[in-house]
């Protein structure tokens, strides 16, 4: 059989492919892929052997929202691009075959081939740049969100890789590599990256999703599932557990026919009833017939005498041996979602891809959208590549147009995908898929062996939701550690911590996990351990929903920010409730600390206009770019009052006025007739040590000890004291609730990373002094204008440190300056005061004319 010619021009009936292709494209993207991403589930570990199942998305319309999320448009035209050039092929194959076209359009195969080739090329950048960036900073929590500089790296590292391969192309010329071989190793190497990606994930995730299916299967609840699956759920879970069980024993066809292809390609030859059937047609190696398994099936099948029933089953069965491990991709794109979604691969194996930490992809949607996005990025257009191939040369590219039937094409495109180049293409990308399976399954087995001792626990959500309803009275009604924290009460907040964590035994383990969470997470927003308190929020919001996830996704936001991590929370912001005023103010707090966010919405500035907090933060904005130590404005005696107190108070002991501030301290606990403050009597001893009161620094300090032992602030003056040789050192804390210069731990190497809106207390290094005017710019405050200086040198203003004299700075600031506050659950918490904020545009944006 011949080849249809290529046709020149565009007549009417060229219309014919491209609406049928875009027609079933769309009909498969509206109708097929959300059911497929139904049911995502999240897999993360919750103790030794013990993992949590959440499921992401329950319903098809949950699919379809996930598929609509910000961050998710580049993966959908990525996978429906490629999906409409192989249609095309299909269609314009049809079309010839079926006599109603004349032969192949060129507009139509143009179309069809930059459709195919474009996804393919993003499908090797993507699977490119996830296995050479590692994660962005994976010492905490974060969301990792791509920023526009990882953009430009994956499309540097895209040319970089191309260069490689041109370089290799080459070479090969050099060495005397003919034409078609060389076309089809360049190519080889140019899309390797998805085949790698392909089968580290694959081979790392298959001893868990074998157990999965094979449990599924039989209509038995499975690790990742804790209902019964019905008939769908079930037919489903055959095919891939069909699929998985052969995955190996093709792979193994694959490594083993490639070392008897490069010891002696003409060590197999078929027999002479083989060579005799009408329908086949000589390869150039054994490879292109599915390997040394396809080969044995040749010889087999030819024994069938009937050719209807010997060339159908002859073509599934090669056409499976070589799409192996490309039919979930292009078919079941939802089942490597599935596997990511799931992240399992550290129980299950070794070497597969990690894109995201478990509990986010449970918590965050732009998480979600990501992990979705890198399935369509990554492997769409590599599957539809390989369909593409195996539609034009399987079997023996009859079908492929050579020579003259390639018209004006005849010098170009089809100089250089022949009919040799393409079939040896084709088995390349699929050996290549098969053996990076290969190595990761073989080198998974002794991890994955011990599946079967790890406990996938998929109804824990359900039990937590009961056993939440009832939490008040199975845990007794206490009161809240938010409001513990915002009344300075540390010492019953820990003591109530450490009920908490004693945990109410097994039983109860669904709900006193995120009971601990919550308090963990609380207490580290209170005291200022930002990346501590993501990460226990992360956990909490995939651990449970209601109001505890709520004030979770307040402190999500508040941290981004008080990292300066402002790529962080620009997802995280409009998750906020709308009608929230602690919401609205960490909104302008954004809208303030960075010009790169959206400007606050202006329906919100008659409820800010009328708040306390938002006047003081105001008050406070103004006064930096005066150098005004304290505020004009009444010092109110509330939890965020006293906040804004005692950062005024680190400012005064700043321009030096230590007196003046313990005065304006003195009346203020006189005036509101408070009896024990211990964070201002922490505060007052500092004053006292300002002024060369030592002694009575120390009196003030040794009474609150008794009681007050544990409060973190006067565990950090007592370790100044002893440092000073004044008094014993105290004893340690149970918990990490303290500063860093209270532990074993480096300031120079920790401080930033666990204090990061406090300045440390000393800067000898650059990256302190950095990280000073990166989380409270108030600390180059003084009686000179160095303030006003630095505030003009913009993110450079650290370089005024170096004209500090640290043998005259106030001791202890880091105990008690502060910047801009919000509350979270009624709970004051500081976000600092970042140097090089844009004055100019927050007048414009009108941030501080409410």
């Amino acid at each position: 059989m011949t080849a249809p010619p290529i046709i020149d021009g565009f007549p009417p009936v060229a219309l014919i492919p491209l609406f049928l292709a875009g027609l079933t494209a769309w009909m498969f993207w509206v109708k097929v892929v959300p059911r497929q991403l139904r049911g995502l589930q999240v897999a993360f570990e919750t103790g030794e052997l013990s993992y949590e199942v959440h499921q992401v998305t329950h319903t098809v319309a949950d699919a379809r929202e996930l598929l609509r999320a910000p961050g998710m448009k580049f993966g959908v035209i990525t996978y429906l691009f490629a999906l409409v050039g192989a249609l095309i092929l299909l269609f314009e194959f049809l079309l010839a075959q079926f006599d109603i076209s004349s032969g192949y359009h060129a507009p139509s195969l143009a179309i069809a081939l930059m459709f195919i080739a474009l996804p393919a090329l993003v499908s090797s950048a993507s699977s490119l740049g996830t296995q050479v960036f590692k994660p962005i900073r994976q010492d905490r929590a974060s969301l990792q969100v791509a920023s526009l500089s990882r953009t430009y790296n994956y499309v540097y590292l895209l040319m970089f890789w191309m260069a490689l391969v041109w370089g290799l192309y080459i070479a090969l010329g050099h060495v005397g590599v003919y034409g078609s071989r060389r076309f089809s190793i360049a190519a080889l190497a140019l899309f390797s990256p998805s085949a790698l990606a392909y089968g580290r994930i694959l081979g790392s995730s298959w001893q868990a999703l074998r157990q999965s299916s094979k449990k599924t299967a039989k209509g038995e609840i499975s690790p990742f599932h804790n209902h019964a699956p019905n008939a769908r759920q079930q037919v489903l879970a055959q095919f891939v557990n069909f699929n998985l069980i052969i995955m190996p024993f093709v792979a193994v066809n694959t490594f083993v026919s490639l070392l008897v292809l490069l010891v002696d390609p003409n060590l197999f030859v078929h027999s002479d009833r083989v060579l005799s059937l009408p329908e086949y047609r000589l390869q150039e190696t054994f490879m292109e017939e599915g390997g040394l398994l396809g080969f044995g099936l040749i010889e087999l099948f030819s024994y069938i005498p009937v050719e209807g029933i010997r060339v159908p089953i002859v073509s599934m069965v090669l056409l499976f041996l070589l799409l192996n491990v490309a039919i979930i991709g292009f078919l079941f794109v939802s089942e490597v979602a599935h596997i990511l979604f799931l992240n399992v691969q550290d129980a299950s194996g070794r070497g597969g891809i990690k894109l995201a930490d478990s509990r986010l992809l449970s918590a965050e949607r732009s998480q979600q959208a990501k992990v979705l996005n890198f399935c369509f990025t990554g492997f769409a257009g590599q599957s539809m590549l390989l369909l593409a191939l195996a539609m034009i040369t399987f079997w023996d590219s009859s079908f492929l147009p050579q020579t003259t039937q390639c018209g004006t094409w005849e010098a170009t495109v089809c100089s250089v995908l022949t009919k040799e180049g393409l079939e040896e293409l084709t088995w390349m990308l699929a050996s290549g898929g098969q053996i990076a399976f290969l190595a990761i399954w073989v080198r998974s087995l002794r991890v994955g062996s011990k599946i079967e001792d790890i406990t996938f626990d998929a109804a824990v959500g359900n039990e937590r939701q009961q056993f939440t309803e009832m939490e008040d009275i199975i845990y007794l009604k206490k009161e809240p550690l938010t409001t513990l924290v915002a009344q300075d009460e540390w010492v019953k907040a820990l003591k109530q911590l450490d009920t908490i964590l004693q945990g109410h035994g097994k039983d109860l383990d669904a709900v006193s996990l995120g009971r601990k969470t919550a308090a963990i997470m609380t207490l580290y927003a209170g005291f200022g351990r930002w990346n501590d308190a993501e990460d226990n929020a992360i956990s909490l919001i995939a651990y449970q929903s209601g109001k505890k996830a709520e004030l979770a996704r307040l402190i999500l936001s508040a941290a981004s920010l008080a990292q300066r991590d402002f790529a962080e929370a620009k997802p995280r912001l409009p998750l906020l409730p709308e009608d929230n005023i602690e919401a609205v103010r960490i909104k302008w707090a954004a809208s303030l600390f960075s010009t790169k966010l959206k400007s606050l919405d202006e329906r919100y500035i008659p409820q800010l206009s009328m708040d306390s907090i938002m006047r003081r933060n105001i008050d406070l904005v103004k006064r930096f770019q005066t150098g005004t130590s304290r505020s004009d404005l009444k010092y109110v005696d509330s939890p965020a009052g006293r906040l804004f107190l005692l950062g005024d108070l680190a400012r005064m002991r700043l321009a030096r006025e230590s007196e003046d501030a313990l005065d304006l301290l003195e009346r203020f606990i006189k005036t509101n007739e408070i009896e024990l403050w211990v964070h201002g009597e922490v505060v007052r001893c500092l004053l006292h040590l300002d002024a060369g009161r030592v002694n009575t620094a120390v009196a003030t300090a040794e009474k609150l000890l008794a009681e007050h032992g544990r409060h973190p602030h006067l565990r950090a003056l007592f370790g100044h004291l002893s440092r000073m040789g004044l008094t014993p050192v105290c004893p340690s804390e149970l918990t990490e609730l303290e500063w860093i210069t209270e532990s074993e731990q480096s300031i120079d190497e920790f401080w930033s990373k666990v204090h990061v809106v406090s300045p440390p207390p000393a800067f000898h290094k650059k990256g302190l002094k950095q990280h000073a005017w990166r989380a409270n710019a108030w600390y180059l405050h003084g009686d000179s204008n160095q303030l006003t200086i630095a505030s003009k040198k913009g993110q450079n203003g650290w370089k005024m440190l170096s004209k500090v004299d640290l043998s005259t700075f106030p001791v202890c600031l880091n105990l008690h300056l502060t910047g801009i506050i919000v509350t979270v659950g009624g709970m004051p918490v500081d976000l600092g005061f970042p140097g090089g904020m844009d004055f100019q545009a927050i007048k414009a944006r009108g941030l501080i004319d409410l």
